[in-house]
């Protein structure tokens, strides 16, 4: 089968290989000039790594982590010691700290108990509050999507000063905003993976740059399978063929059509919605993406001429729009090991700030560093990179789970895969390899009922002999 897939992010990669794998033909197209998607990188002009966004990586993403391993791309993760280092002016570095030789959940419950993050009266109210989803399972939480996870949290008898110091900046890690705009399920679904396995919580960045540690290898490999990446090859119209209700192509920016067996969109979903014919968006399916829409958010490096974390570890903070953070020099063994601080910062919520200039965001984020690092206040800034990504992860608000799509649609030859596909997981690179997966299942499915629709075709066109 001849597979055309459009975007080359993390599903559209994963996809691409694993249909390589089985031997088809596979073209991946790609608007930008580099692969990986939200999780992408490439050279400023002066050769220093500019990251679409702060690339963090779990144990629990055991489908990723198998998928690299398969492809010998295990080497690709610094792993650091599971523990999640909270800065804040009141406490200074106050860590959780997994206890290792302790089973899940209570390797995480004896780190927030012996964290000075809260105080007991907060910790104790916390522990009882979250044995439920801690020791529950997935249909449970699947019935809290019709709330935010302020709401959830409050009614379950914990107090503001944990949701606002620690739910806050969960929620703002998985999803881009704050507990009173996320749906229940998003935070409890992550914590029910925590909580039932015990290395889920160990945690890794990549080595040096996505692009050159995952997407240029994995590249290659798909390569020597006959497959292609075409990089600056917009996708900006689908064929479809409403008689026969089937895609005829993918139509590129340039006017060429690109055909196959088989078509798969992995483009983010906000961009699916741009190129739908007015037929297919008459369908229910195809419909309900309206409601999938996406969260701004920026990621902005600060390059200092000195060294101002001294942690070698990924950095959270409650109470700040630098939600989540972490000092590149210190966790990136290919960058530059332990020289000037490069800090990689997550900007959420970015709703209001992605329109301001490069200064008033700069200063924003510079103020709240310093109020968690003052000694950056003595350092000086050599240089900054601002990366705006006004549509990202979809925005996982209360009831919208409901509208995410199968990855195979009603159109027989037209499958969807990306992370706001319906999948086990979250809105994240294991999500998007969970959707892949998914999509690939859907396309074998497909291609072993048109084998034997042309085998029993076949059969019913030879003649009989008598």
């Amino acid at each position: 089968m001849r597979v055309v897939i459009a975007g080359a992010g993390p599903a559209g990669m994963v996809a691409a290989k694993l249909l390589a794998d089985r031997g088809h033909e596979v073209l991946v197209f790609e608007k930008r000039h580099v692969p990986g998607g939200k999780v992408s990188a490439w050279k400023d002009a002066d050769g220093d790594w500019v990251e679409s966004g702060l690339h963090v990586f779990f144990g629990a993403y055991r489908n990723l982590l198998n998928f690299l391993h398969t492809n010998g791309l295990h080497d690709t993760f610094d792993w650091r010691p599971p523990q999640m280092i909270f800065a804040s002016p009141e406490h200074g570095l106050a860590p959780i700290n997994f206890v290792r030789g302790l089973p899940a959940p209570f390797n995480g419950l004896a780190g927030v108990a012996t964290s000075k993050l809260l105080p007991w009266p907060d910790k104790l109210r916390m522990a009882i509050g979250l044995l439920r989803p801690i020791f529950g399972n997935q249909a449970y939480i699947d019935q809290q999507d019709n709330q935010t996870y302020a709401a959830w949290h409050l009614r379950h008898g914990m107090g503001e000063r944990s949701l606002r110091d620690v739910m806050d900046t969960m929620a703002l890690s998985l999803n881009f905003a704050r507990c009173d705009n996320v749906s229940a399920k998003l935070p409890l679904t992550a914590m029910l993976h925590f909580a039932k396995e015990t290395d889920a919580s160990k945690m890794a960045l990549v080595k040096g740059s996505p692009h050159t540690r995952i997407w240029l290898p994995l590249s290659a490999k798909l390569k020597a399978l006959g497959g292609t990446v075409e990089m600056n090859r917009k996708i900006v119209d689908i064929l479809y063929n409403p008689v026969v209700n089937m895609i005829d192509g993918f139509v590129l920016e340039d006017g060429t059509i690109v055909r196959g067996d088989v078509y798969i969109s992995a483009m983010p979903v906000h961009s699916l919605r741009k190129v739908l014919p007015d037929a297919l968006r008459e369908m229910p399916y195809f419909g309900n993406l309206r409601h999938l829409k996406g969260r701004p958010v920026i990621t902005v490096q600060f390059f200092f001429d000195r060294q101002v974390t001294g942690v070698n570890h990924l950095l959270f903070s409650s109470n700040t729009d630098i939600s989540v953070y972490a000092d590149m020099a210190n966790v990136a063994p290919d960058y530059s090991t332990g020289g000037p601080s490069i800090v990689q910062f997550v900007v959420a919520p970015a709703d209001t700030l992605i329109n301001q200039d490069d200064e008033t965001i700069v200063e924003h984020v510079m103020n709240d560093f310093i109020r968690l690092h003052p000694i950056a206040a003595e350092a000086r800034l050599r240089k900054y990179t601002i990366v705006r990504i006004p549509n990202s992860v979809y925005q996982a608000v209360p009831g919208v789970d409901a509208y995410r799509p199968d990855q195979a649609s009603p159109v027989p030859n037209l499958f969807l895969a990306g992370d706001y596909t319906q999948q086990e997981f979250l809105a994240s690179i294991e999500g998007a390899v969970r959707s892949a997966r998914r999509c690939v299942e859907r396309v074998d499915a497909y291609v072993r009922l048109r084998q034997s629709n042309g085998h029993a075709a076949q059969q019913a066109a030879s003649p009989v002999l008598i």
